[in-house]
């Protein structure tokens, strides 16, 4: 427990003031659900470059990659280029052809893609598993955070971050989502890189940071971490964002194909700002801290204790802030699988009011479930959000980045790809990952085995579900430019 100075609790109530202004604000807009789930499709380069890189940097980046970088060093920086990697796969083979079809979830580009609603319902059930998961993580780091600063429980934590969380995404929907993740994402972006000159002052400069922590440890400014470590690291990441559903849900809402091109462009150079600065922080403070013995709680520490009040007062909102705009984005994505996917296909016929209905309850569901989670122990936070990583590319990644790129692949691949996937991923995990291989190089690799092996030995998708995506004869020029 810290003394807090006023400053802080007058710009935490001013950035949850103008969050919730702006969940009230979008909401007036949404007359039908899907301008509640795609914001209209009216979506700009930069609003949405923002909005991509902040429900990226989610806890796992201002909590759990400081904690990782804090305990270990330097070395973890390597997982960056597979993850940056992952957007450009998505910017050059994904995002304009998702953009192209217009969809309004990710389930619909897979029942349209291999014409089948089983493989849209299981998609959007996998989805919802998989982003339980993710919520247990920033769950989790919004509890480390506020137990840090005011001595709370960590499910009182929780309960706060979600909270306002869900009001605003329940009332707004993507659009509140989309324009809070822009503020969140400068926010994130300014004060990070405005506290690392602060924090290497209080620690003596650079170069006696650096001498510290090479005679603490070597490894902490060498390699902690071997080549397969970090393999297993950018694979995982990477392979996920590039088929993230609460990531390509974004490209439904944006204006045309060049812009969704530029947002990843935008969002590039807000990663990279965040990526050096909390590797830098991290590292930092371990050399003022030396034995904390939780590295989630180095972020809430670095604010509290070792900024200057308004800097720290606006660190603390830049990390709610990743929290909040990853937990908005996740429940849209899900809560749209339930009252759009799942709802949709048993009740064919149900009203758009109905339908509006079902997501604003399943908001409200999805936001309490992995409370339960979160308040029993598990690693720390950014391992829970590999975790989730894995699950996504074992299940996604060959059925997006293949299905929209190869026209052979069928219905039963998919759903043999997506199923096979995610046991793979689950069983590598529970035995113990064998020859120390992260979970998501062999549930990836059976997933695409499977999508090859099984869609050419069954029959091919209708001509009409390919359309969309390859273009008819006469259009493939206009669609490959």
């Amino acid at each position: 427990m810290f003394e807090i100075s006023p400053v802080f609790y007058y710009v935490v109530a001013g950035y949850f003031i103008v969050i919730l202004s702006i969940g009230f604000w979008a909401g007036k807009g949404n007359k039908t659900s899907e301008s509640h789930l795609v914001a209209g499709r009216s979506i700009g380069a930069l609003v949405g470059g923002a909005a991509l890189a902040a429900t990226q940097m989610s806890a796992g980046t201002f909590v759990g990659t400081i904690g990782v970088h804090y305990l270990t060093g330097a070395s973890f920086m390597w997982f960056w280029p597979g993850l940056w990697a992952g957007w450009l796969v998505s910017a050059i083979f994904v995002a304009p052809k998702f953009q192209q079809f217009k969809g309004v979830t990710v389930p619909d580009y897979v029942e349209k893609r291999y014409n089948s609603k089983a493989a849209k319902v299981i998609a959007a059930l996998l989805i919802i598993v998989a982003y339980t998961v993710y919520l247990v993580g920033q769950y989790v780091a919004g509890g480390v955070l506020l137990q840090t600063i005011f001595g709370i429980p960590v499910v009182w934590g929780a309960f706060i971050t979600i909270g306002i969380t869900t009001i605003y995404t329940m009332k707004g929907g993507m659009k509140a989502t989309t324009y809070s993740d822009f503020v969140q994402a400068i926010i994130m972006a300014g004060c990070f890189f405005a506290a690392i000159p602060l924090l290497f002052s209080q620690g003596g400069g650079f170069a006696y940071v650096g001498n510290f922590l090479t005679e603490l440890d070597p490894t902490i400014t060498g390699w902690s971490f071997g080549f397969k470590d970090l393999l297993g690291f950018g694979l995982a990441f990477g392979l996920s964002m590039a088929v993230a559903p609460y990531e390509l849900a974004r490209m439904y809402t944006m204006k045309s194909k060049k812009t969704v091109r530029l947002a990843i462009g935008f969002s590039f150079i807000l990663q990279a700002i965040v990526g050096i600065s909390v590797a830098l922080g991290g590292m930092a403070m371990r050399s003022l801290f030396p034995v904390l013995g939780n590295g989630d709680s180095a972020s809430p520490i670095m604010a509290i204790n070792v900024l200057p009040p308004l800097v720290g007062a606006l660190l603390m909102v830049a990390i709610l802030s990743a929290i909040m705009s990853t937990v908005s984005g996740v429940m849209i994505v899900s809560s749209s699988g339930i009252s759009h996917d799942i709802f949709g296909v048993i009740k064919p016929n149900a009203t758009d009011k109905q339908k509006m209905l079902v997501n604003r309850i399943a908001v409200f569901i999805l936001a309490l479930i992995p409370l339960y989670f979160a308040l029993n122990p598990f690693d720390m936070v950014q391992f829970i959000v590999m975790l989730q990583a894995s699950l996504v590319a074992s299940f996604f990644f060959a059925v997006v980045v293949i299905g929209l790129n190869w026209k052979r692949a069928t219905k039963s691949g998919a759903l043999a790809s997506m199923l096979g996937g995610i046991a793979t991923v689950t069983l590598w995990y529970v035995i113990g990952k064998p020859w120390g291989l992260n979970e998501v190089i062999p549930g990836v690799l059976v997933s695409i085995i499977l999508l090859v092996v099984v869609s050419k030995l069954t029959k091919p998708v209708p001509q009409s579900s390919l359309d969309p995506f390859f273009g008819k004869d006469k259009d493939k020029k206009e669609i490959a430019s």
